[in-house]
């Protein structure tokens, strides 16, 4: 149970102070919000006033959970994309003509240059060129 509350630590507040101390001290101000405006527009109700501590404990336990949510819910936005950055850096190219393999608009698999997918993909403009060596072999 132990490794199980380290592990949502972990994943709830990832090596952030900073996300923690942003997050209490809305949680406070969320919290006091209702009784620091009425002590403002309404100086003769007392700060600790017992509608005020309902008000406040219930705001801030509402603001704790949704601001939970959050957290969690861009943690895993982040863990997801972390593997679609992983599977897209992995490209499935043929051993013989080096074309690449992806999917058409329909997803079924079609083949595409080397050229034409790192054009379409990145802002690379490409010059062909030859090398000596092609040059013997092509142009004897």
């Amino acid at each position: 149970m132990d490794t199980e509350t380290s592990r949502i630590k972990k994943f709830l507040f990832k090596n952030s102070p900073f996300q923690i101390v942003i997050f209490i001290a809305t949680i406070i101000l969320i919290s006091n919000l209702n009784a620091i405006v009425d002590s403002f527009l309404h100086p003769e109700i007392p700060y600790f006033d017992k509608e005020h501590l309902i008000v406040g404990g219930v705001t801030g336990l509402v603001g704790a959970v949704l601001f939970g949510f959050i957290i969690t819910y861009t943690r895993h936005l982040e863990s997801a994309l972390s593997k679609i950055k992983k599977l897209e850096s992995i490209l499935p190219i043929c051993s013989g003509c080096k074309n690449i393999r992806t999917l058409d608009a329909e997803n079924n698999p079609a083949w595409r240059s080397v050229e034409s997918y790192i054009g379409e993909h990145t802002e690379i403009k490409f010059s062909h060129s030859i090398c000596p060596e092609c040059m013997e072999k092509l142009y004897p």
